[in-house]
């Protein structure tokens, strides 16, 4: 809970990031580096298609 004003507060983060989180995370442990590579790159171009390929900052 650091940082986060409330539980409501740090539940609406975290109900919005769990989503996320598990799109950039597969089981690496079942899968060998270039089906990984392959796996991650087709993610980062969903993700790059849903945001426009904006980036924060």
């Amino acid at each position: 809970m650091r940082h986060f004003k409330s539980p409501g507060h740090a539940q609406r983060f975290l109900s919005a990031f769990g989503p996320i989180s598990d799109h950039f995370r597969p089981k690496r442990h079942r899968l060998n580096a270039s089906v990984y590579r392959a796996l991650m790159q087709d993610r980062f171009q969903v993700w790059n298609e849903i945001t426009d390929g904006k980036t924060a900052a």
